[in-house]
């Protein structure tokens, strides 16, 4: 499975868009197993494909919108219709105001989707890629700046489905107080981290740092911690050199069950699934 790096072609936008179909294959996959760090939103204009997360098959027919939340892995099926859709991918902190540089992993966890994908249709939502995609073919003047609106917007929408998060109630004063104990997590994630030894990064009283990370995450530090093991083990875990149990040790975890449970917490599937997704369906 691939770790899959989106170029962008939106300038200034930071934003993938493209009109994709099938060109005649039929029962074949048009994308391999793979992830990538932007949301995606999939837009099927004509015919039907099959969608395969965690080794389920998703049908997935024209006029459906499918969103796919950051990292999660996901690979596409054309049926024996054929398809065309409209592809946008693009990271949500980069059109958001509260996107601060606060470590590498903040942004995501604090936006993390409470699905990790979802299949469903919202006709204002499609028009808009639509219109966005209209905009790039054309590119006439200023079609760069219209196509970031549209992102704006369908972020919105996206967050009227409940599948990405504005959280306007972060506020970046409270971000800047625990930027210093992000970046140390980032760098002693694998380690045993106590509350007092995280508070005494930051010079703050225990219960004091708990309310101030609360306030810039919507979760506890502990939440954090383990988001963070969680993204630093997917590598391990594609690479298939180390067992599950030395994964789980390896990124800091106490037992390999907790490990299950924390993992299943943020995608959806077991680490076993996770690893085995790459030889499904193939």
């Amino acid at each position: 499975m691939k770790n899959e790096r989106i170029f962008t072609n939106v300038p200034n936008a930071n934003t993938l868009i493209t009109a994709q179909g099938s060109c005649g294959r039929r029962n074949v996959f048009l994308c391999d197993l793979h992830y990538h760090d932007e949301v995606e939103l999939l837009s099927i204009t004509y015919g039907a494909l099959d969608l395969f997360v965690n080794g389920r098959r998703h049908p997935c027919r024209e006029g459906d919108l499918v969103f796919l939340s950051s990292r999660i892995p996901h690979a596409t099926f054309v049926t024996d219709k054929g398809c065309t859709y409209t592809l946008v991918q693009f990271r949500p902190e980069h059109y958001l105001e509260d996107s601060q540089n606060a470590g590498k992993y903040f942004s995501r966890f604090v936006r993390n989707a409470v699905e990790p994908f979802r299949i469903f249709e919202n006709q204002e939502l499609s028009a808009l890629v639509a219109k966005a995609l209209a905009e790039y073919e054309r590119k006439e003047e200023a079609f760069a700046l219209y196509i970031k609106g549209a992102i704006h917007a369908m972020i919105a929408l996206l967050c009227r489905e409940g599948l990405l998060s504005t959280k306007s109630g972060v506020h970046s004063a409270d971000i800047e107080k625990i930027r210093p104990a992000l970046l140390y997590i980032e760098e002693h994630f694998a380690n045993n981290i106590s509350l007092e030894e995280i508070s005494a990064v930051q010079n703050l009283n225990p219960s004091y740092f708990c309310r101030i990370f609360k306030r810039a995450s919507g979760s506890g530090f502990i939440d954090y911690l383990n988001f963070v093991r969680v993204c630093k083990s997917e590598k391990l875990l594609a690479a298939g050199t180390k067992s599950i149990l030395d994964v789980s040790y390896d990124v800091g975890f106490s037992s390999v069950s907790y490990f299950n449970r924390i993992f299943k917490k943020y995608k959806n599937c077991t680490p076993t699934e996770y690893r085995k997704a790459q030889y499904e369906n193939h």
